[in-house]
């Protein structure tokens, strides 16, 4: 049995979480998927997606705005 999520299933998760911060557009998630997020150290969060760590900052990011944090 699994315990533990690979890289790219938590991508899908990440991913999935951003594009409902954008209510379902997956062409808004992309563009700032894209773009530089100072949350995110002024990186473009898809430089992150490679690596759990990297992912989890994201998806701290995503949750933390869908909880109406501002950053």
């Amino acid at each position: 049995m699994k315990n533990e999520q690979t890289v790219d299933e938590l991508r899908e998760v990440a991913y999935q979480e951003i594009v409902d911060l954008f209510e379902g557009d997956s062409r808004a998630a992309d563009r700032w998927l894209s773009s530089s997020v100072r949350a995110l150290g002024n990186h473009p969060p898809i430089s992150l997606m490679g690596t759990k760590p990297g992912i989890q900052k994201i998806r701290n990011t995503v949750r933390k705005w869908s909880e109406g944090a501002v950053s």
